[in-house]
C-alpha cells in the first residue's frame, strides 16, 4: 500500500507545481502585455495599445486597469463605443471607482451630450471624499453647455472652496451670474478670478464688457490695458484706443493707436481708423467724420471683407446721409460671416428710413432670435415695442398687438405704448381688447392725461 501512495503523492506534487508554473507564466504574460499597451499609450500609438491590451484582457478578463487603459486607447482612435463597453465593464467590477464615471462624462462632453455627461460626473462628484474640484468644474460646465446654468452654481461654488488655482472655477462663475443678469455679482467673482490668476485674458475679456456695459470706463480702460500688456499682438492695443474714442478721449486713443505698429496701408490700420471715426460721428452728429470712415472702411474691404466690416461700413454710410448704399451693404452685412448683431440693429435704421417696414422688422425679428433670452428683460422689451410700431406701419395689425403685449408684459406700460395696442387692437375689430387695454393701464396711473384721453376715444 506505500508503495502505491508515495508514487501517487509525488504526481500530485508535480501537478501542483505545473498548475503554479503556468499561472505564473500567465501572470508574467499578463503584466508584460499590460506593460506593452501602456507604454503603447504613452507613445501616442493607440492601435498598439488596443493590441496589447486586449491580449492582457483575454489573460485576466477582470482586470479594471486593462479596460480602463483600453477605453483610453480606443477614445485616441476615436471609437466611443468601444471605450464606453469597457468604462462600463469596469464600473461594474469596481461599482466605487471614480475614474471610469469621470472618463464617461468625457466621452458624452466629447460627443456633445452635455446632460448625460453631467450626469456621469454627478455621480463621480458623489463618490470623491473629499470633493474633487476639477471634477466639480467638469461637472458644473457640462450643465452649463447643457442649458441649466441655475445648476451649476452650487459645484462652482464647492469647486472655488476647494482649489482654483487657475481662476477657471471663478471665470465660468462669472459667465453663469452675467446669463443669468447678475452684473454686480459677475463683476465681483471675475475681479477675484484676475487677481487669483492675473494672465487669465478670458476672465480680463469678460470683466473689461461688463464695466462697459455698466458705464465703467476705468475699469474697462484697466482690464484693455492689462490685456494689451499680457499680449503684445496690435489688436490689444486698438482695443485700447476705441475704449478711449468711446469715452471722448480722441488725442489719447490716436495716440494709443499710433503706436500699435501697423503700417498706414495694413488692413487692421485702417479697420481701427474708420472705427475710431465711426464713434465720433456716433457721438454726436457729424458727416464729415461718418465720410472718413465710409472711405477707410471702403479701402479696406477692397483688401478682404467680412460680416463686421460690411456692418461698420453701411452704418458710416447711413450717417453720412447715404441711406440707399448703407441699407444695400447693411442686407450684406447680415448674410455674411461672421455675422455681427449690431448690423441687424442698423439695417433696421436704414430700412425704416427709407420706409421698408417689412425689411426693418425682419431685421430686428433677427436679431432678437439670435439674442434670445440672453439679452436683459427692459432691452427685449423696448425691441418688442419697436416690432409692435414696425408691424403697425407695415399693416400688420394682427402682428403689431402680439409684439406690443409682449412690450406690456416686459415692463413698457407707458401710455403711447398703451396707444400704439389700442391702435392696432382696433385695426383687428377687438374693440373689447382695447379697451381692457386702457382699463388695465388707468388701473396703475388713473390720473395719466394721455390714457384718459385714450379711453374716452374708444369708450
Amino acid at each position: 500500500m506505500r508503495r502505491i501512495l508515495v508514487p501517487a503523492l509525488a504526481a500530485g506534487v508535480l501537478l501542483a507545481a505545473g498548475l503554479l508554473a503556468v499561472q505564473a507564466y500567465r501572470l508574467h504574460e499578463y503584466r508584460q502585455r499590460l506593460d506593452r499597451g501602456d507604454l503603447a499609450l504613452q507613445d501616442g500609438d493607440p492601435a498598439r495599445a488596443v493590441e496589447a491590451l486586449s491580449g492582457a484582457l483575454a489573460i485576466r478578463p477582470d482586470s479594471i486597469v486593462a479596460h480602463d487603459l483600453r477605453a483610453e486607447a480606443y477614445r485616441a482612435q476615436r471609437r466611443p463605443d468601444e471605450a464606453v463597453a469597457d468604462l462600463r465593464r469596469s464600473l461594474g467590477l469596481a461599482p466605487d471607482a471614480l475614474t471610469p464615471l469621470v472618463e464617461l462624462g468625457q466621452i458624452a462632453d466629447d460627443q456633445g451630450d452635455f446632460v448625460q455627461a453631467a450626469d456621469w460626473y454627478s455621480r463621480a462628484a458623489a463618490k470623491a471624499t473629499p470633493s474633487d474640484p476639477r471634477v466639480l468644474y467638469a461637472l458644473a460646465l457640462a450643465r452649463y453647455r447643457a442649458g441649466a446654468p441655475e445648476s451649476a452654481v452650487e459645484p462652482l461654488q464647492r469647486a472655488i472652496a476647494g482649489a482654483d488655482v487657475a481662476g477657471q472655477a471663478r471665470y465660468l462663475l462669472g459667465l453663469i451670474y452675467r446669463d443669468l443678469g447678475r452684473r454686480s455679482d459677475a463683476i465681483a467673482v471675475l475681479e477675484d478670478a484676475v487677481r487669483k490668476a492675473p494672465s487669465l485674458a478670458p476672465a480680463r475679456e469678460e470683466l473689461a464688457d461688463l464695466y462697459r456695459a455698466a458705464g465703467r470706463f476705468d475699469g474697462e480702460m484697466s482690464q484693455l490695458r492689462a490685456l494689451a500688456a499680457l499680449d503684445p499682438r496690435p489688436e490689444r492695443r486698438i482695443d485700447v484706443a476705441l475704449c478711449a474714442a468711446r469715452n471722448g478721449l480722441d488725442a489719447d486713443a490716436l495716440a494709443t493707436l499710433a503706436g500699435a505698429g501697423l503700417d498706414p496701408e495694413d488692413r487692421r490700420m485702417l479697420i481701427a481708423r474708420g472705427r475710431l471715426d465711426l464713434i465720433r460721428a456716433e457721438r454726436k452728429p457729424n458727416r464729415a467724420a461718418a465720410r472718413l470712415a465710409v472711405a477707410e472702411f471702403a479701402e479696406a474691404r477692397a483688401l478682404a471683407a467680412d460680416g463686421s466690416l460690411l456692418a461698420w461700413l453701411g452704418r458710416a454710410q447711413f450717417l453720412a446721409g447715404d441711406h440707399d448704399a448703407a441699407e444695400r451693404t447693411l442686407h450684406e452685412a447680415v448674410t455674411a460671416s461672421p455675422l455681427d448683431i449690431d448690423a441687424g440693429n442698423w439695417l433696421a435704421d436704414a430700412a425704416e428710413w427709407r420706409s421698408h417696414f417689412a425689411d426693418a422688422r425682419a431685421a430686428l425679428e433677427t436679431v432678437d432670435a439670435l439674442e434670445g433670452d440672453g439679452a436683459p428683460r427692459a432691452e427685449r422689451a423696448a425691441r418688442a415695442r419697436r416690432l409692435g410700431a414696425l408691424s403697425l406701419q407695415a399693416k400688420d395689425p394682427a402682428a403689431a398687438a402680439r409684439y406690443l403685449q409682449d412690450a406690456i408684459d416686459g415692463g413698457r406700460d407707458d401710455a403711447p405704448t398703451i396707444g400704439l395696442l389700442v391702435r392696432a387692437d382696433l385695426d383687428t375689430g377687438r374693440a373689447d381688447a382695447a379697451r381692457q387695454a386702457v382699463d388695465r393701464a388707468l388701473a396703475k396711473d388713473p390720473q395719466n392725461a394721455a390714457l384718459l384721453k385714450l379711453a374716452a376715444s374708444i369708450h
